[in-house]
């Protein structure tokens, strides 16, 4: 509830697509989606040959018209069984634990001399660069691939405003407050490693 202001305007989208095995840890692959009217999914995705016709079906929903395969597994299964499993309850806590790490590691690399927040924490995601040399894109290209290669953490980079950012995200299902932790020890190791 407390993220709800990240989805201010959302009551004016005509649909919604999320992809639980990304951050809620439900198995590869299971997307929900959101309409505002399903029959304009149906309009789109619908074929009605003869052996598919559902006679008096008002009133029914006939689901073999809402994605484009017709024969699939039962993925909502899936996200049941998850929130079967953790409750609605354990999975907010999850996140906010997350989003909660990742601000305290950003705070944490902000206070460290050398570091620079190039985008602060959205939701538990956000990117940093080490400012120790002239050429910062060839430096942290190579702490990246340091930070790699060490194998303790796995981090990946982007582009903002054209330069090179190093991206972190607490977003592994099982992460730990310890991992976290240990993700600034590996940076700040070598990142002086690496001057």
């Amino acid at each position: 509830p407390e993220f709800r202001a990240l989805w201010a305007g959302v009551e004016r989208a005509d649909s919604v697509v999320m992809n639980p095995h990304k951050w809620l840890g439900a198995q590869f692959d299971c997307t929900t989606h959101f309409l505002r009217n399903p029959d304009d999914l149906v309009r789109t995705l619908a074929i009605q040959p003869e052996y598919l016709k559902t006679h008096g079906a008002d009133g029914i929903v006939n689901y073999s018209e809402w994605s484009v395969p017709l024969g699939r597994r039962f993925r909502a299964l899936k996200l049941w069984f998850l929130i079967r499993a953790h409750g609605l309850e354990g999975l907010r806590e999850m996140i906010r634990n997350h989003v909660t790490w990742a601000q305290d590691l950003a705070a944490r690399l902000e206070a460290t001399e050398g570091f620079e927040i190039v985008t602060p924490p959205m939701l538990s995601l956000f990117t940093f660069r080490h400012l120790a040399a002239a050429d910062l894109e060839a430096h942290n290209q190579k702490l990246l691939n340091r930070i790699n290669d060490d194998g303790r953490i796995y981090l990946t980079q982007t582009r903002i405003d054209g330069a090179l950012v190093i991206r972190f995200q607490a977003g592994a299902f099982t992460a730990t407050a310890e991992d976290v932790a240990m993700a600034y020890d590996v940076i700040t190791e070598l990142a002086e490693a690496n001057v």
